[in-house]
């Protein structure tokens, strides 16, 4: 089995948070291989809180968790908004920190991966980072 470094939070999520089942509706694997995969997508309360808001308050935006040991940040999200070459915006989820775009660092330093999983939505839309608090992010994506 092919480990993933993203995994789609589908706007249900919002209302009900059954991360055992979005795993296993996208992982093409038996039952252990999903229960392998679910600490390295593993979500906090304030990551499923984030992701909740955010699924709630923009539906143009397709969401993804990324995988935590691929060093590709917390979340991806993508604007479904244009028919092709879509914004993707890569989130990397700090506490009490302001809003910094276009950072980089380790948790980032192989973004491609999972954005290369995401490329046939993408197209050749631009790719912007966010790190910051999930309210700063929150309030920037919601402009």
């Amino acid at each position: 089995m092919r480990v993933p470094s993203t995994l789609r939070l589908p706007f249900s999520a919002a209302a009900s948070f059954r991360f055992e089942q979005i795993l296993a509706s996208q992982v093409d694997g038996s039952w252990a291989d999903v229960w392998a995969l679910r600490e390295m997508f593993a979500l906090g309360e304030p990551e499923i809180a984030f992701a909740r808001a955010l699924l709630e308050r923009r539906r143009n935006l397709w969401l993804y968790r990324t995988n935590q040991r691929h060093f590709c940040g917390d979340f991806l999200a993508i604007d479904m908004s244009p028919p092709r070459d879509r914004p993707t915006y890569a989130l990397e989820l700090k506490a009490g920190e302001p809003l910094r775009l276009d950072a980089g660092g380790v948790q980032l330093s192989r973004l491609d991966a999972a954005l290369a999983e995401v490329a046939h939505l993408t197209g050749a839309g631009p790719v912007t980072t966010a790190r910051g608090s999930a309210d700063a992010i929150l309030a920037w994506l919601g402009r």
